[in-house]
């Protein structure tokens, strides 16, 4: 990962800033904020193995020079969303969105639509193609945005087992 990595964001009173496994600590407020995906996610709340573990997964193939962590900085400092990613995962040109949080206290406002749409419109400068992801099956509020941000259903995957929780996937995806 380069910490020195980011895009740019039309987002007003907010920053994109590539975080790194030294940035863990800074994490774990947003990651108590959501406690309801990690929950969701787990079964269990959030702890800093969990931050720690989201940083230093990736998929099959790739390594820690292909993992992107963006944190999404408030005007105060503080953290109110991450945005976790592989390059060229799972083919070539292609980025898969690993996580999205955004803090309680600022969704409902565009910020995530927006944060995405800035994202995407960087992808393309990479020259990616597209970006896929997957949705919990249980995630139905989860499923609803992606779909609202051009997403289609490419495949359903798993069963998977994070944490204590056993997990059917929807995996989605769309050009960029």
């Amino acid at each position: 990962m380069d910490k020195t990595t980011t895009f740019p964001s039309a987002l007003a009173g907010f920053e994109i800033e590539g975080l790194t496994e030294a940035d863990a600590p800074r994490l774990m407020p947003l990651y108590q904020s959501c406690q309801d995906y990690v929950v969701l996610e787990r079964g269990h709340l959030p702890d800093a193995t969990v931050v720690l573990e989201e940083i230093q997964s990736f998929p099959p193939g790739r390594t820690e020079a292909d993992k992107f962590v963006f944190g999404l900085k408030s005007a105060t400092g503080d953290i109110v969303g991450m945005l976790a990613c592989d390059r060229d995962y799972p083919k070539e040109k292609s980025w898969w969105i690993a996580l999205l949080l955004i803090d309680p206290a600022v969704r409902g406002q565009g910020v995530a639509k927006t944060l995405c749409g800035d994202f995407f419109g960087w992808l393309k400068t990479q020259g990616a193609d597209c970006v896929e992801l997957a949705v919990f099956a249980e995630n139905e509020a989860g499923l609803r945005f992606w779909e609202g941000q051009g997403f289609t259903s490419v495949r359903t995957a798993g069963p998977v087992r994070i944490g204590t929780k056993q997990h059917s996937m929807q995996v989605l995806g769309r050009s960029i």
